[in-house]
């Protein structure tokens, strides 16, 4: 027997599904990364330390360096953003990366972010993260 769904069920669940892909080309529907949004969770420096140096490389400027967890947990999913700045602080270019793995409770990991165009000066900041549970799991 075949079943035919009400027209209004399916522009419903359509409509849905084309916000739910919205949502997942966008990183989560979450803020924009510019010049005045450098992070997506304020007060992540209550949680990290960032030292970082940019690095010359063929494909341009790599900001190389560590994030420090200052918290008692561990953290995953923890994404950097690095900025290439002019003079006057605009955002000339910008890239998000990810900390490989889990950044330790009261310990660090190293991350890089690549691609960033010659300027004036940089920026890394912690754009993302999720605290973990003992299981390593992120807290609801």
């Amino acid at each position: 027997m075949k079943h035919t769904g009400s027209p209004r069920f399916a522009a419903a669940a359509l409509a849905l599904l084309s916000l739910v892909a919205a949502g997942c080309a966008g990183g989560a529907g979450g803020p924009t990364p510019s010049a005045t949004v450098s992070t997506a969770i304020q007060g992540w420096e209550r949680y990290f330390r960032l030292e970082y140096e940019p690095q010359a490389r063929p494909n341009g400027i790599e900001l190389e360096g560590y994030a420090y967890n200052q918290y008692g947990t561990p953290m995953g999913n923890v994404q950097i953003l690095g900025q290439a700045l002019d003079g006057a602080g605009n955002v000339v270019g910008q890239r998000l990366a990810w900390v490989h793995g889990v950044v330790p409770a009261l310990n660090r990991s190293y991350f890089k972010v690549g691609g960033l165009p010659r300027a004036e000066r940089y920026r890394a900041t912690v754009w993302a993260f999720d605290i973990l549970d003992s299981g390593g799991l992120p807290r609801p």
